[in-house]
């Protein structure tokens, strides 16, 4: 009897599943090829049941593919652009109020660099003269402190705003929704790292009384300012526009400087501040977090939206907005900060969790989402330009689609990932990173200590897919926990 086909010919084995069948065959000198492939949810029965009514259900696929198109449209149409500087008093209301990044939190689990900057906040502002007075008034309750979100803002880091801080005031042509930044203050001593010394409120009080009323000018006398139009530029020229807006910053004063002379501001503060920006890399990113924010607001709400809109960590907590879920914000702990680069003398034993406001900027095609546009932060994901660009591929796995404005050179001017979609991120366990810097918890001078990428945490989005059934009404076995769900509606504006 003649041996089957199959028995007689060479072998050539796909392998999919248990990783030891491969090495079997291997040792056998037998050649195999791994499939990569995982169960949906990594086999989390309770994700799995959620992904199986989802999917199972045409009339629930057909209202969700409707409500994420919609979402994907209004980021695509939106025009944020610059149309004013004022004091955040006047552009936002704010009166004896604290503004910080991220979730709500209490004074007492705030970490070090946020509770720091909060008192350098009060000193600036007069209301106390040293950080003990200050910290009093914090805990008597007679100054407030609140998420930057739930005043339409958005901040950098720590994420400080009081009250007469200068603020952009950014406004979407498209929807008429706006939102709101303090100016970058740069590098060194300063309350976005978490460093509250008399040369901080020195600076603060120059970005005040100098910058703001200049900047001010400038737009009048410029006109409204398109900060897209900057940003697709930057991309071109080496930006991520997260880690890295050097092309951005350098874009900006061509634009501006003109209109601030023709203003008639004083030659030699045109001069101060063209050189504060050449020293401060970093001056646009408040530009891009408040034309981003804009816009995922704008896209934000649709009902059975999927998308994720927003992404915000204070050092201790982490929280996400998706679209179908209104102002119910899921919230958990952040990352440690274990991928970054540390400089000398440091480590992640030294470091505050993730913090920020400005990982929103992922959520709208930039910072990781287009790492590949600034080779030179490659060591933050391996080293390469070619590790930079497999990371971007793999995040085209969990977005609908790319920002037709945003594209990256080294990848013959490939569109950004766009639109995360918290259905996919669920089933490949697969979660976006986001470009950032790292501070010190518990030192007062230090400052960043670092730069690199940190993960957004999967449980928050397991959560929030899990809410979402809920309120679809389908039916599942898990819940989620109320210490989970964070309620941000919108404070009105109050003159």
């Amino acid at each position: 009897m003649t041996a089957p086909p199959l028995f007689s010919s060479e072998l050539q084995v796909i392998n999919a599943g248990v990783a030891e069948f491969a090495e079997a065959l291997r040792q056998q000198s037998v050649p195999v090829v791994d499939l990569a492939w995982q169960p949906p949810a990594q086999g989390d029965s309770t994700l799995v049941e959620v992904l199986k009514h989802i999917y199972g259900s045409r009339e629930l696929v057909e209202w969700i593919e409707a409500a994420n198109q919609e979402t994907f449209r209004r980021i695509l149409d939106s025009n944020p652009q610059v149309i004013d500087v004022a004091p955040a008093a006047e552009a936002m209301g704010l009166s004896r109020t604290i503004l910080h990044a991220g979730p709500p939190i209490s004074w007492e689990r705030m970490c070090g660099p946020q509770k720091r900057a909060v008192l350098g906040a009060i000193r600036f502002e007069g209301w106390a003269g040293h950080d003990q007075a200050a910290e009093v008034l914090v805990k008597n309750g007679e100054v407030t402190l609140s998420p930057n979100h739930r005043y339409g803002a958005v901040g950098t880091m720590t994420g400080i705003i009081s009250p007469s801080m200068p603020v952009l005031v950014v406004r979407n042509e498209t929807f008429g929704n706006d939102s709101y930044a303090t100016f970058n203050e740069g590098r060194g001593n300063t309350l976005w790292f978490g460093v509250a010394d008399e040369g901080t409120l020195t600076r603060l009080r120059w970005l005040r009384d100098e910058v703001g009323p200049a900047m001010k000018a400038a737009i009048k006398q410029h006109g409204p300012l398109n900060i897209f139009d900057i940003v697709a530029q930057g991309l071109q020229m080496g930006d991520e526009c997260h880690a890295r807006s050097a092309a951005c910053t350098a874009l900006l004063v061509k634009k501006l400087m003109p209109s601030m002379l023709e203003a008639g501001v004083a030659g030699q503060t045109v001069a101060d501040i063209i050189r504060f920006m050449d020293q401060n890399n970093h001056f646009f990113l408040s530009f891009t977090i408040a034309a981003v924010k804009a816009t995922m607001d704008a896209a934000h709400g649709a009902p059975y939206s999927t998308v994720v809109t927003a992404m915000s960590r204070n050092g201790v907590d982490f929280m996400i907005r998706v679209g179908g879920l209104g102002q119910r914000w899921l919230v958990g702990p952040v990352s440690a900060m274990d991928e970054a680069v540390y400089y000398t003398g440091y480590t992640v034993a030294d470091a505050a969790g993730d913090i920020g406001d400005s990982a929103i900027i992922e959520t709208c095609g930039l910072g990781g989402m287009a790492i590949a546009g600034a080779p030179t932060i490659a060591p933050f994901v391996g080293g390469s330009l070619a590790d930079e660009v497999a990371a971007v591929r793999r995040l085209e796995t969990i977005t609908l689609g790319t920002h037709d404005k945003f594209r990256l050179p080294p990848m013959d001017s490939a569109t950004t990932p766009l639109g995360l979609d918290l259905r996919r991120i669920v089933e490949t366990r697969l979660v976006p990173f986001i470009t950032t810097g790292v501070l010190h918890e518990t030192s007062s001078s230090a400052g960043q200590i670092g730069t690199g990428v940190a993960r957004a945490p999967i449980q928050i989005f397991n959560q929030a897919l899990v809410a979402l059934a809920h309120q679809w009404g389908l039916p599942v076995n898990a819940a989620v926990p109320d210490e989970s769900i964070v309620d941000l509606e919108p404070v009105t504006k109050t003159a």
